[in-house]
């Protein structure tokens, strides 16, 4: 018998005696068989979708989507750790991520559900990654070999020569966008470009990896001295978190749309630089701040600052 299940059925349980219903009531109400109910709650049965969808009118509570942070052993925890690992992409704390790498390896052990188990493997491998540039500096070929086993779990297909033919999940993208950084490590700038211009296009606005792409791209058209462009991905990626409330990346968003701004002798680069300050603070994100404080003195050298 599955522990989730028996997890479940006990909450169903909790729920439907706080409501003050009995099982009878339950199925007199939804015309669901009583002894559905009694498997349900008593953990013996994986509820179908349109049973839950029955019940949840009943028992006031989204069943359906309740069962899936069940089915996936903790699924809040799951993202718990994701949004810490986030926040520590984004800050280049990679010096602490082997808490959180632990913690997948961990909970990748309790999952059954071939869907999360792909993703937290590919999520364990990204880390790895990072973890491993972290350590080795410019020795780019195991931080590589980590990205294509991860993209190789759930698009076997893939390689460096037909990745535009393939269709790609959020997960995928933001593992192409990395074997796209690692390109640009290899000293090949021109592919790097080209692949993180492919994940802009096949990435929707509405994906929390969007204003990291554009982010990316901001920085790579500040290198290229192509400073209209850069403007235009960093305003898409404010743009986008604006929209869908994310404030990933936001921080160094307007310090690149600053900078476009400024070689472009724009006046807002002001007001950018000084929203970029701001998020800087509230996010913790100290070094970052220094730069902009420090190093924006000399923003012609574009490449001491990226």
């Amino acid at each position: 018998m599955n522990t989730y299940l028996v997890s479940f059925g006990e909450t169903l349980r909790k729920i439907r005696k706080k409501l003050s219903l009995t099982q009878n009531n339950v199925s007199e109400l939804s015309g669901i068989n009583i002894e559905t109910i009694r498997r349900i709650e008593g953990g013996k049965v994986i509820p179908k979708f349109e049973t839950l969808d029955l019940l949840s009118s009943i028992y006031k509570t989204d069943l359906n989507t309740l069962f899936l942070k069940y089915r996936v052993y903790n699924y809040s925890y799951f993202y718990e750790i994701k949004n810490r690992l986030e926040t520590k992409f984004d800050a280049n704390d990679f010096d602490t991520m082997n808490n959180e790498l632990k913690e997948l390896n961990t909970l990748l052990n309790y999952i059954h559900n071939i869907y999360y188990k792909n993703l937290i493997t590919q999520l364990s491998l990204i880390t790895e990654a990072a973890i491993l540039y972290n350590d080795k500096g410019d020795d780019s070929n195991e931080v590589f070999d980590k990205l294509i086993k991860a993209m190789k779990i759930t698009n076997p297909k893939f390689n460096l020569s037909n990745y535009k033919s393939l269709v790609y999940s959020s997960m995928e993208i933001r593992i192409l966008m990395n074997i796209s950084s690692v390109l640009y490590l290899s000293d090949n700038k021109e592919k790097h470009r080209e692949m993180m211009e492919f994940c802009f296009k096949a990435a929707d606005s509405n994906d929390e990896v969007y204003p990291k792409i554009c982010w990316n791209l901001a920085r790579i058209c500040v290198k290229d001295k192509d400073f209209k462009k850069a403007l235009e991905f960093s305003s898409a990626g404010i743009k986008a978190c604006q929209k869908s409330r994310n404030l990933n990346n936001l921080d160094v968003l307007y310090y690149v749309k600053g900078v476009a701004e400024y070689i472009l002798n724009k006046k807002e680069y002001i007001e950018s630089f000084n929203t970029s300050i701001i998020l800087c603070e509230a996010f913790g994100h100290d070094k970052l701040k220094n730069i902009i404080m420090n190093d924006y003195e000399d923003i012609s050298d574009i490449e001491k600052i990226f």
